[in-house]
């Protein structure tokens, strides 16, 4: 059910991009409705996905923040020098 969910609002956002030819504005508005009472009726799950995907992601993320400063921190010493 949580893959149909994602191709409607998948399509909903492609429609809503497209413009004026695209959906009808009733159907828009019901497909958002539904995806509204989709998100309500399943909070919990919704809540615990989003959570449980950020600390998957927070190491990698942070690792790569981490290697970016210190590069930065390179780059700069090594101007400071007078290049390489």
């Amino acid at each position: 059910m949580n893959l149909t969910v994602v191709i409607i609002a998948i399509l909903l956002w492609v429609f809503y991009k497209k413009g004026s030819n695209g959906l009808p504005t009733w159907l828009v508005k019901a497909l958002g409705v539904f995806l509204v009472i989709m998100l309500l009726r399943n909070l919990n799950e919704a809540y615990h996905y989003v959570f449980d995907e950020s600390d998957a992601w927070w190491p990698l993320i942070k690792e790569s923040a981490a290697n970016f400063s210190q590069g930065l921190r390179d780059l700069i010493r090594s101007m400071m020098k007078g290049g390489g």
